[in-house]
């Protein structure tokens, strides 16, 4: 056993690392949903799952030789020690070495009552061996020392911050590439309380120097310093205290507006002052940060939930909260990596006043790709592979004429004098009094029976109203839905009854070795030896019976685990946005259950699935066999004895359920927490926040223990009865057995074959229902993952569009959209849009954040459907067409560019729809993700992104690794990348949601060329969601929006006549 068990343990790790690695990608996936269903990659990235599962399903059936082993051995050993002990005592008794038979008897019972206690020693060899696995990962991570601990408390504290910040001589090279020079001795000087700004190319060095900063790496070679210190010798909780970053992709957690601002007081003298204190020193910052008004319009304010990473706040608005979080501990230094990028032109005007207001008196580092922001800085330093190019203030620096006097002309706009600017000021006025769509209170409009559907789809995605199964019903179910395992399960069965029927068959064998002593001298011996080789051949079908057993119950949990692995990853991805709405559906739940889930049926499904239908069996075979030799002393013991039996075990059962659901649901809450901020782990390390995240992960943890200690309680009491009655009616069968042999109504070998069975039946009830747990867990896993599988998207492919694709990809027409979030019926952020966009043409949406641009995407991709009106293409209704075809002509850059874990190859590969017979698909046999696409292709669409240039570079090439979400590439790099993976698809209809926000200028006017010349010559349409206006200063049509409707339509020079809306931003944004 020990054999075994050693080696099933180093298979177990093997099995672990491998599900590590499938579950990193599993919650990837999951964050990244609206990229999944953009480009329909859903059975690519299925079939990537996939092969991490079939890793370990291969290594999971080298286990199943060693189960059947462990338990063969097992039982095996003890039948023959059964036989062992019999035959050497008959021949001590023969040989007068022992005074009486009852010394051999007594011994035998002993045996007996030990072996079926260390029968069940073997199944939990299975889960002490798993657990030994999974514990040295765990103590491993736990062991290892952080080269950089934000919870070490040496290293200096200064009492006084100037803020003074020198690089000499720094080399870097990231870790994961450390062939590549990311900064080469650079130096720089930046004096307390000034602005310096960062500029240039993408990838040349400027997010690197804030990760140096805040010391997330360590230089390789070089000093950074902080008021003359090295900052590797001050601490490093302290001085992330005292620096505050606001990112360039803005993450916000799970909770409230006021929770994830307050984040930024943890760890000043505000972090333990009342709520009162807290909320208006929050709402200042909010107001400096221009973030006050939409906050104060949400429903409940600052105690307004938003969902996950801030999901159901627009881009704008998450940024302008991620600012005020920065600035509400008035820090020495700020950091700003592209803090701007995602607000409007107007709220970007405000807010840079604010962050010029709130920079006075404290250095400043701002990283900028739109030099408006940037032209009051007191040195602007424009970077290059690493190096400084040139440095000075924006007016120095133009009328140098050199590198940055190029990327100001690039980013200029066209701007004509009028004599408009009293109106454009009045609109001004009412855009800064206005009401963002997304935050207007309103009494619905939505007609009765659609509230009613949308009521109807909110509880078909609510878990807690689905009707739980049975755990019968559950096991049948889960045989059904495997025929490709029903000669396992055949072997399975053939096992159980092998096994279960030494049980009878040892009750009858122990009833005739009492016959045996009635015998003397060889006659004795002889007989006793016959018994003796009976035990052998127990112990020899034992053997064979459980080696059966163990070895296909492997196969069948293996097998079930794999299948519903990727199941129940396949169901949630097929699933529509209102399912990943749900706060209960968050990234970390979803990608637990994936985990837990299957492992709970491989737990059920395994040998422990067999052990309960042995005991069953057990049960049921020596209650007849009771009944059988003796009718009397059988149905009294069975009919007074089970009925509790069974009763209490149910209870306990019951309670067992409702205990393991509750733990479920709290556990999704904890792992949630852990996922979130190990996904988020740059924004919780740079507000030095760990020891709060963990202080939260360990409230959860507690509720979930305190919460489960009174059904715990009930549940061991019905436990505890399961285990003690068995004593009863063994007392009951005895004292009742003796009473009808002291009556001659049976004989002595009756009663015993009658007592042996009751005793060996009780065990197996007791045994049984040591299982419930694996029962329970079992049932509500696989109850989940039935309910999973039938659950229908409302977007969906039907029999009904399974052939309707879009004709020719435009004209997009919008007849008076309207359109509610489903978790926010009564909040319309689109009320009433009207807009024909030609084939061809080139349509920008503008307008302050959260006005409704976002969401006209989301409805274009028909991520959702709008609650009224329609959105047709080709004359066609979205809702009429196959969602798949429709989005096989549609492409996607969002303003947060998602990139998967795998190589840099097969994240744009998978822009290629499946169905696609598009350029670059030369093989359909290949599962792996990216093999069948010509790297000609993926060279030409990186080419098109300019981003062959850098990706040429790496030592790597196409094969160096993004990362997990992208994060081995800078933000610039990602969305390169983002854009080559949606134009290799060649779409019909391109959405940009703010796609070039985070390129450099001479990056951005080259994509932004190469997409204007594609579109001209494909007739493609092409909208664009932007802040940055010179981008889409060339469109065909410009559609300003404001309070969820369209309030300007024309193009840039039209809309700058007008004197409107339009041209007030171009103004907040002008060089000039």
């Amino acid at each position: 056993m020990a054999v075994t068990a050693y080696m099933e343990a180093g298979l177990e790790t093997q099995i672990l690392g491998i599900q590590a690695q499938a579950n990193s990608f599993a919650e990837g996936v999951m964050g990244s949903v609206r990229t999944v269903h953009a480009f329909e990659m859903r059975s690519r990235l299925v079939r990537k799952f996939d092969e991490y599962l079939t890793e370990a399903h291969k290594v999971g059936n080298k286990i199943s030789p060693l189960f059947g082993l462990l338990f063969s051995s097992e039982y095996c050993i003890i039948y023959l020690g059964f036989g062992l002990a019999f035959w050497q005592g008959i021949n001590m008794l023969g040989r007068g070495e022992i005074d009486s038979s009852g010394e051999i008897f007594t011994v035998l019972l002993s045996v007996v009552i030990a072996a079926v206690s260390l029968t069940a020693l073997a199944p939990n060899m299975i889960e002490f061996t798993r657990a030994a696995s999974g514990a040295a990962q765990l103590f491993s991570l736990i062991d290892r020392q952080s080269a950089i601990d934000p919870f070490d408390e040496s290293g200096e504290r200064p009492l006084e911050v100037f803020g003074h910040i020198t690089l000499k001589n720094v080399d870097f090279a990231y870790p994961s590439r450390p062939g590549v020079k990311v900064l080469d001795d650079f130096s720089l000087n930046i004096p307390a309380g000034k602005v310096t700004a960062l500029v240039g190319q993408s990838g040349s060095g400027k997010s690197t120097i804030v990760g140096l900063i805040e010391r997330w790496y360590e230089t390789s070679s070089g000093s950074i310093k902080l008021d003359g210190r090295s900052i590797v010798d001050l601490n490093t909780d302290w001085l992330r205290k005292n620096v505050r970053l606001v990112q360039q992709e803005p993450v916000l957690f799970q909770g409230s507006v006021f929770d994830n601002i307050a984040h930024g007081l943890i760890g000043t003298q505000w972090q333990n002052a009342t709520k009162e204190v807290q909320l208006a020193k929050i709402q200042d910052a909010a107001k400096m940060a221009f973030a006050h008004d939409f906050i104060s319009e949400l429903p409940e304010g600052y105690e307004t939930q938003i969902g996950q990473r801030g999901g159901l706040l627009s881009g704008g608005q998450k940024q302008r909260v991620a600012i005020a979080r920065s600035i509400v501990s008035e820090p020495k230094v700020l950091l700003l990596d592209e803090a701007t990028s995602a607000l409007d032109p107007h709220a970007e005007g405000i807010v840079q006043q604010a962050l010029d207001r709130a920079s006075e008196g404290r250095t400043t580092i701002v990283i900028a790709h739109k030099l408006a922001t940037i032209r009051k800085a007191d040195n602007i330093v424009v970077m290059k592979k690493g190096k400084i190019v040139e440095q000075g203030t924006h007016e120095s620096l133009i009328a140098s004429d050199g590198a940055y006097a190029q990327l100001v002309r690039v980013q200029q706009l066209n701007l004509k004098p009028s004599d408009t600017d009293s109106e454009s000021d009045k609109m001004d006025a009412a855009d800064e009094e206005g009401d963002p769509a997304d935050v207007v209170k309103m009494m619905s409009k939505i007609a009765t029976k659609d509230r009613t559907r949308m009521e109807l789809a909110l509880d078909r995605d609510d878990y807690d109203k689905h009707k739980q199964l049975g755990f019968v019903t559950v096991v049948l179910r889960l045989i059904k839905e495997s025929p490709e395992l029903r000669w396992t399960y055949f072997l399975v069965l053939v096992g159980c009854v092998g096994a279960a029927g030494a049980f009878p068959g040892q009750a009858i064998l122990l009833a005739n070795v009492t016959n045996v002593f009635t015998l003397t001298g060889s006659a004795m011996i002889e007989r006793g030896n016959f018994y003796a080789a009976i035990f052998i051949v127990l112990a020899a079908g034992c053997f064979i019976s459980y080696f059966i057993l163990g070895y296909a119950t492997n196969i069948v949990a293996q097998t079930l685990s794999h299948t519903f692995r990727r199941q129940s990853f396949d169901d949630m991805l097929r699933q529509d946005l209102q399912f990943f709405d749900r706060q209960e559906n968050n990234t970390g739940a979803l990608a637990s259950r994936v985990d837990s889930n299957p492992q709970a049926i491989l737990e059920l499904m395994g040998f422990n699935v067999g052990l309960i239908l042995i005991a069953v069996l057990n049960v049921l075979a020596c209650s007849i066999l009771g009944i059988v030799y003796s009718w009397k002393l059988g149905l009294v013991v069975v009919l007074a004895g089970l009925p509790p039996f069974i009763g209490s075990g149910w209870f306990k059962i019951r309670f067992d359920a409702k205990l393991d659901r509750n733990i479920s649901k709290r556990n999704s809450i904890s792992a949630a927490i852990a996922s979130e901020a190990v996904n988020a782990i740059r924004t919780v390390s740079s507000l030095a926040i760990e020891q709060s995240v963990l202080d939260k992960y360990l409230i959860e943890l507690d509720k979930a223990v305190n919460g489960s200690i009174k059904p715990l309680f009930s549940m061991m009491v019905w436990f505890a009865l399961t285990q003690s009655i068995e004593y009863w009616f063994l007392a009951l069968g005895f004292w009742y057995g003796c009473r009808l042999v002291s009556f001659n109504e049976i004989n002595m070998f009756e009663f015993f074959v009658t007592f042996m069975g009751v005793f060996f039946s009780g065990q197996a009830t007791s045994l049984l229902f040591q299982f419930s747990t694996s029962m329970t867990k079992g049932k509500n896993a696989a109850n989940y993952i039935f309910w999973l599988h039938e659950l229908q998207p409302i977007v969906q492919e039907t029999p009904d569009n399974a052939n309707k694709a879009p004709k020719s990809g435009g004209p997009i027409v919008l007849d008076h959209v309207r359109f509610s979030y489903p978790l926010r019926p009564d909040t319309q952020v689109l009320r009433g849009v009207d807009l024909e966009i030609k084939k061809g043409q080139f349509a920008a949406f503008v307008g302050a954040s959260g006005c409704g641009k976002s969401t006209m995407i989301a409805m274009l991709e028909r991520f959702y459907d709008p609650s009224t009106g329609n959105i047709r293409i080709d004359g066609d209704d979205l809702t009429s067409i196959n969602p798949r075809l429709y989005r096989s002509i549609v492409s996607l850059v969002q303003q947060e560019p998602t990139l998967f874990q795998g190589t840099i190859r097969e994240n744009i590969a998978l822009g290629i729809d499946d169905s696609s017979s598009s350029a670059g698909l030369a093989s359909k046999s290949s599962t792996t993700v990216g093999t069948n696409v010509a790297d000609q292709d993926i060279e030409d669409a990186l080419k098109a992104a300019n981003a062959w240039d850098f990706v040429s570079s790496l030592p790597e090439g196409l094969s160096t690794p993004a990362g997990s979400n992208g994060t081995q590439l800078s933000g610039g790099q990602r969305q390169r990348i983002a854009i080559a993976r949606s134009l290799i698809r060649s779409p019909k209809v391109l959405l940009l949601d703010e796609a070039t926000s985070a390129l450099d200028t001479e990056s951005e006017k080259i994509v932004q060329s190469a997409l204007a010349e594609a579109a001209k010559k494909g007739d493609r349409i092409t909208i664009a969601v932007a802040h940055r206006l010179s981008t889409i200063k060339d469109a065909d049509v410009i559609c300003v929006f404001y309070g969820g409707k369209i309030v300007e339509v024309g193009t840039h020079l039209e809309l700058i006549a007008e004197g409107g809306m339009y041209k007030k931003m171009c103004e907040a944004q002008s060089l000039n």
